[in-house]
């Protein structure tokens, strides 16, 4: 059986540092800089920053569950490692969500609103956390056995 190709990884990573550099760069320029949205003042290049990351994240996470898929396809132990790959993303991203959503949206919320929305995340961060032990406890074989051939096939490059 031939293995799937992993080059499609690198479709993804362009796109994600291209949206984030593109995020910067149109964030900084003047008239996003100048223009402002409603009246709690944000900037322009703000929301460009947020579009941008979010998408970012989004690429991310779509990432993540192609290649728990395509280790689920695969046969032998790589195949469990699925559930964990995608608990891991899935963590990754919905922390670094929050980092992105409470910055742009600190100045608009009230404070009683803003520690809903910090409540939230905190759950699902957790969620997250739990679903990524669990899986690593459920599938730990899988992740050893993963380890240890890294291990060997780090130690068959540099040997004789």
């Amino acid at each position: 059986m031939q293995e799937e190709s992993w080059l499609w990884i690198g479709k993804y990573v362009i796109v994600i540092i291209a949206a984030l550099a593109l995020g910067a760069v149109l964030g900084s320029l003047e008239p996003f800089r100048e223009t402002t949205i409603g009246s709690a003042r944000i900037g322009a290049g703000a929301l460009v920053q947020v579009i941008a990351h979010s998408g970012a994240l989004a690429l991310l996470w779509a990432l993540g569950y192609r290649h728990a898929a395509q280790l689920r396809r695969g046969a032998g132990s790589s195949a469990h490692l699925a559930t964990s790959v995608l608990a891991l993303v899935s963590l990754v991203v919905a922390a670094s969500f929050y980092a992105v959503l409470a910055r742009f949206l600190s100045p608009l919320l009230a404070q009683d609103v803003k520690a809903y929305l910090d409540w939230t995340f905190i759950v699902i961060i957790l969620a997250t956390a739990g679903w990524l032990l669990w899986s690593l406890f459920v599938h730990s074989e899988a992740v050893i056995a993963a380890i240890s051939k890294a291990g060997r096939d780090r130690g068959s490059v540099g040997g004789p």
